[in-house]
């Protein structure tokens, strides 16, 4: 039997067909007719499959396939390639100019992981920001990223003037592949970034496909200020709290304003009411807010069919306020097929896999996210809450540990570990992690609050959860306090009239965790009660 390390290893259709970016019945019939190395284990009555990363990708190498066919015999495959693009770095010498080099850094990396998927990874922006003061040199960060080419450059901004430099380096040899400078009107930015995707595509081999070029010819002039004011929104929306969301809001609708059809930013504006509406902020209620995500993303789409991110964020309201579960998938599906570098699509598909009980796509899926996004806090916590509903309690653990290593306030970090030790009946432990997390919201969260409440209650500390509740109500005076974080605490409490009557509410205010139920470990002694299912959406 072949030796590889696990990192190395495949352990299932799902795993070996996520790998390779196809569906499972495509890569079992690959190795029917085209000899796809896979190996069988064989049990007493049946056999698992498993797989080695290096041979897929000498398999893949050695031509059996296009991305999207059979080739004839001889002709060679071309290999996906994965490229980390580095945050620019502001010349101006200001540093309130930071906003603009990093969110033309991640423009960028928007514009070529759209040039031809199939042939071209781009790491996501979350992980490249890491990098943005770092002495580590080019071979380093190729490794540490997986990556084969690394763009880095330089932005300069004098008014409405743009110039930027740009090395395209092999991570392997350290070599310079091709360098450009480029001096443009700040109206004519896109123009510049098409430029750069096409430059870049050309140097590594990459085709860049029929529709994109198509794309790419269409540039057009966007308004500085909107430019500028989408920039900002982005650079706000990257940091997910609710006062930067808030501010992201109102930068998106200015660019809006300087530009009824600058899609990006309808989708922007999407993005920051769909979290403003979740249950994890908690900051407004989904039933006034999600129609207006919706009608954000279905703008962006009139202006832009192929604008993956807003694909993306009509999948998340179909998924989470219509629940319309046929339309989410297919618009996931949109949204991936048109960037499959999209990494937050992924996560989100991960979280929609989850409530249609396909625990292990989901977590095949947020491994695949984690692959663009690998230094992202976010997705290991989407992994761990995966693995949670998997009910590998130990595991969510162990994966939570391991995020705390890195990131030691990873408040997502310790809310799942309150969730584990609950599930595995060691309330004090749970009590002990969700204080951190509390701690570190400094009591801002609602929801954490609730979490800690429903393990009082679990541990028959009556009185310690009463006054959580006590406290949510005063919360309540004064903002917005989801009706589902009611009905968690007196889950615990085992008080299952008020939890109906606070999930009722909930319905109505169209929380989207009322969808994860059928799934969540915690709600298990709830699932049978005949109420359960009057206010609890059917799963896809």
């Amino acid at each position: 039997m072949p030796k590889a390390d696990t990192a190395d290893r495949l352990d299932s259709w799902k795993e070996i067909a996520a790998y390779l970016g196809r569906d499972v019945r495509t890569v079992q019939r690959w190795a029917k007719n085209e000899a796809l190395p896979i190996h069988r284990k064989l049990h007493k009555k049946k056999s698992s499959v498993y797989a080695f990363k290096r041979e897929l990708d000498q398999w893949w190498d050695d031509g059996r396939l296009f991305p999207d066919g059979v080739t004839p015999a001889g002709t060679p495959s071309p290999r996906r390639q994965l490229l980390a693009v580095l945050p620019l770095r502001n010349q101006t010498g200001l540093p309130d100019q930071d906003y603009f080099s990093d969110g033309l850094t991640e423009e960028l990396i928007a514009q070529l992981s759209r040039v031809n998927p199939a042939q071209l990874g781009v790491i996501a922006g979350g992980s490249i920001m890491a990098f943005k003061h770092t002495t580590k040199n080019i071979n380093q960060i190729g490794r540490e990223l997986g990556a084969a080419y690394v763009l880095d450059g330089n932005v300069r901004r004098s008014d409405d003037r743009v110039r930027i430099a740009v090395n395209l380096i092999n991570a392997d040899d350290q070599g310079i592949v091709w360098s450009q400078s480029y001096d443009r009107n700040l109206s004519n930015i896109l123009e510049l970034q098409n430029e750069v995707a096409r430059s870049v595509s050309s140097r590594i081999a990459v085709t860049i496909t029929t529709q994109e070029q198509s794309r790419l010819d269409r540039s057009t002039l966007v308004p500085p200020g909107a430019y500028e004011a989408y920039l900002r929104g982005r650079g706000f929306w990257n940091r997910r709290r609710e006062e930067d969301l808030r501010a992201a809001v109102r930068l998106f609708q200015q660019a809006i304003d300087e530009d009824l059809n600058y899609a990006p930013a309808h989708a922007g504006l999407a993005d920051c009411y769909a979290l403003l509406s979740s249950v994890a902020l908690g900051a407004m209620m989904p039933s006034k807010t999600m129609p207006k995500a919706k009608a954000a993303a279905q703008k962006a789409l009139r202006i832009d069919p192929q604008l993956a991110e807003a694909h993306a964020s009509l999948a998340y309201a179909h998924a989470f306020f219509d629940w319309d579960w046929s339309a989410a998938e297919r618009e996931f599906a949109r949204a991936l097929e048109l960037n499959p570098s999209y990494a937050t699509a992924r996560q989100w598909y991960s979280e929609y896999m989850i409530i249609a009980g396909r625990i292990d796509d989901a977590i095949v899926e947020i491994k695949r996210a984690r692959e663009y996004d690998p230094l992202s806090m976010a997705i290991p916590a989407a992994h761990a809450a995966a693995m949670y509903y998997a009910r590998q309690y130990d595991d969510t653990i162990a994966e939570c540990r391991t995020t705390l290593a890195l990131e030691p306030n990873s408040i997502l970090a310790y809310l799942n570990l309150g969730r584990a030790w609950m599930m595995k009946r060691e309330y004090r432990k749970a009590i002990a992690e969700l204080r951190t997390a509390a701690d570190l919201t400094g009591g801002n969260s609602t929801l954490i609050l609730a979490m800690l409440g429903h393990a009082y209650g679990l541990a028959r500390s009556s009185s310690e959860a009463r006054a959580i509740l006590s406290q949510l109500n005063a919360i309540a005076r004064h903002k917005y306090v989801p009706a589902f974080n009611f009905a968690t605490v007196h889950a615990g409490l085992g008080d299952l009239d008020n939890v109906f009557r606070w999930l009722r509410k909930a319905n109505a205010e169209r929380c989207e965790y009322l969808t994860h139920l059928h799934q969540e470990p915690a709600a298990d002694p709830i699932r049978s009660d005949p109420r359960f299912a009057k206010v609890v959406p059917v799963p896809p």
